[in-house]
């Protein structure tokens, strides 16, 4: 904590270029002591692992970070010295220099040997457009996806992600094939309505104008039934349509809302098994409740829509007993993308090695590991997803290493981080967080609520685990040993093991 202090103290009383490089010096001393580094003196090379692309678009500091090739040499950005790490790596944030067309210059020298280099900035200036105005229109959409040669099947059927506002933060996953008045359009998009006084904006990629208008007010829907299948309870209704729905859960509870519907008749009954309870209730403007009460949280769940009914099936709660017979995803994440840290070392070669780790450790235990990717090809999320589907995963664990984004300090994200979206996942984002950090001795940095795309699957607890920062030198340096491989997928199997023996 008083490092973090320091830190904080240092940035908001920085008076300009000399600061930064002092707070490097500061991080990179405590972390030293934390994950030695060890000494490489290889030949001298001036190497900029980020920014990649430039001209970097940031307003008044930027992160720089990469290696010289020697932890016997010296660097100087701007004339100021940044320190260099025993292995030769470096990571720095620093001002961005004044004037109209500001440069980095590095220079990395190491006895009578100088090499130069220039890194140019762009400053970044904040759009003085003002958000266009939606243009009012009366039309009907279709939500559908444009056929392609590239995309795989999983991703081809994906939901439509849409947004509360143009371009904002993302709303409801809504199913290929729904129908929806449009009332208004600007160049990010329609706004449709799903019920009276609901409405989101979804991508024009994403819709397509109907050449015919239903005729139609909200959709009257059956009253609810429920069957077993493959011993998970599902709850049906009939519906002419896909409509949109959202599923929300608190502890036993499970709340199925339909939109732009309307009920044909007041329905409640008596459950069986994991169901005690079903109410379906109409609150008269186009929103309809299908409430089922269960005997415990649920594992997962699921909607879908076919041959006119509406479906939703329910995951009951896998009772607790620990990690033998678990199904376990293990998604090693990227490529594409990905991080890189000063010394090279690749984030998606990294989760690799630990997803094969973590996968080998599980297998002892007796658990069933599942791995979304074994080799260096890329993989879209969405298939990710699906093979976790297919293989009836009981949850979904995404390893990453993180990295800054433009404008913050290479250690602004040291710690490890969990991230969950549905709440299903809460509890093994919380396991696998406490796991990981005390494992590699990491600080703790958060459990983070994101709606991040591995996430969004609810047939099963998914979490994204940043175990690491990639972008601290000493992590990176530990990272590239088997201890370092090692302590990461430990942390991941510790967490898994404790999320085991009290899921309900």
């Amino acid at each position: 904590m008083a490092r973090i202090t320091v830190r904080q103290r240092l940035l908001a009383a920085r008076p300009g270029w000399l600061v930064p490089a002092i707070v490097t010096g500061l991080m990179s001393a405590c972390d030293r002591r934390q994950n030695p580094i060890p000494a490489l003196d290889g030949p001298l090379v001036l190497e900029v692992r980020y920014p990649t692309a430039v001209p970097i678009a940031v307003t008044d500091s930027v992160s720089l970070w990469g290696t010289i090739g020697t932890g016997k040499g010296r660097l100087r950005v701007n004339g100021v010295p940044v320190p260099v790490e025993p292995n030769g790596t470096y990571a720095a944030f620093l001002a961005v220099p004044p004037g109209p067309k500001p440069t980095l210059e590095l220079e990395a020298s190491k006895g009578r040997t100088t090499l130069r280099r220039s890194v140019p900035i762009q400053r970044a200036v904040g759009s003085t457009r003002p958000p266009a105005k939606p243009r009012p229109v009366a039309q009907w959409v279709e939500l559908w996806r444009a056929p392609s040669d590239t995309a795989d099947s999983a991703t081809q059927a994906r939901p439509v992600v849409s947004r509360w506002t143009p371009g904002g933060a993302l709303a409801l996953s809504l199913q290929l094939g729904l129908r929806l008045p449009a009332d208004a359009q600007t160049a990010d998009g329609f706004r449709v309505r799903l019920a009276p006084g609901l409405a989101v904006w979804v991508a024009p990629s994403d819709a397509r104008a109907l050449t015919s208008v239903p005729h139609r007010g909200l959709l009257a829907i059956g009253p609810p039934t429920m069957a077993l299948t493959e011993g998970s309870p599902t709850i049906a209704v009939r519906c002419a349509e896909p409509v949109a729905s959202v599923v929300e859960v608190v502890r036993g509870v499970v709340r199925w809302t339909l939109y732009g519907v309307r009920k044909g008749s007041d329905t409640s009954f008596g459950g069986s098994g994991a169901v005690r309870r079903v109410a379906m209730d109409d609150d008269g403007r186009g929103r309809v409740t299908i409430e089922a009460t269960l005997e415990s949280s649920p594992l997962g769940w699921r909607t879908g829509w076919r041959r006119g009914v509406a479906t939703l099936e329910i995951r009951p709660g896998r009772p607790p007993g620990g990690i033998a017979g678990l199904v376990v995803a293990v998604d090693p994440g990227h490529p594409p993308l990905g991080s890189v840290g000063a010394g090279g070392l690749r984030e998606d070669s990294l989760t690799l090695a630990v997803g094969l780790e973590t996968a080998r450790r599980l297998r002892e235990l007796g658990a069933t590991p599942i791995l979304t990717r074994t080799d260096p090809g890329a993989v879209s999320l969405d298939e990710r997803l699906a093979r976790a589907e297919r293989a009836g995963a009981h949850l979904f664990v995404s390893i990453h290493a993180n990295a800054p984004g433009d404008g913050r300090p290479p250690w602004s994200v040291d710690g490890t981080r969990a991230f969950w979206f549905q709440p299903n996942a809460w509890g093994l984002a919380n396991a696998l967080h406490d796991s990981v950090a005390r494992s590699l001795r990491q600080p703790e940095g958060g459990i983070l609520y994101s709606n991040l795309a591995v996430l969004r699957g609810t047939w099963f607890p998914a979490v994204l685990v940043e175990g690491v920062a990639l972008t601290v030198p000493p992590r990176e340096a530990h990272l590239r040993t088997r201890q370092g491989v090692a302590e990461y997928a430990a942390g991941l199997v510790a967490g898994i093991q404790g999320w085991a023996a009290r899921a309900r």
